[in-house]
């Protein structure tokens, strides 16, 4: 019997982006547990839709960034987290993201492939 298709949660202040990724992620078998735009939304939901996975931006609408809303959603939640971001190559942002645990970076814009083998990976070591 196979899987059902994991949830995946959309932080994204960029509304096109977020549109765009979210068809994306749903042509590659994933569902959409929700979208936010604020690390303050992401949290939130995050917590209230305990998806298999976050797909984050980094820069965020508001006070906070993608990194502050990861840490706040780690103090409850050990969901794998994507990176998302157009400013990979941030050696600091590198290891901030490999001391967490199941995150990964992922640059913006992420072709099909990679961002099929992002989620999958993840996902696979989450059921571990």
């Amino acid at each position: 019997m196979e899987a059902p298709p994991a949830h995946v949660f959309i932080v994204e202040d960029d509304l096109l982006l977020a549109s765009a990724l979210s068809a994306q992620v749903e042509m590659l078998g994933y569902r959409i547990a929700g979208m936010a735009n604020t690390a303050e939304d992401a949290v939130r939901g995050v917590l209230q839709s305990q998806p298999q996975v976050v797909i984050m931006d980094l820069r965020l609408t508001g006070w906070a960034t993608g990194l502050d809303a990861a840490r706040s959603i780690r103090r409850d939640s050990e969901v794998p987290i994507i990176f998302y971001t157009a400013h990979g190559n941030d050696n600091a942002l590198q290891q901030e993201v490999a001391t967490m645990g199941n995150a990964q970076l992922l640059q913006k814009p992420a072709q099909e492939q990679t961002l099929l083998a992002a989620l999958s990976g993840v996902l696979r070591w989450a059921r571990r």
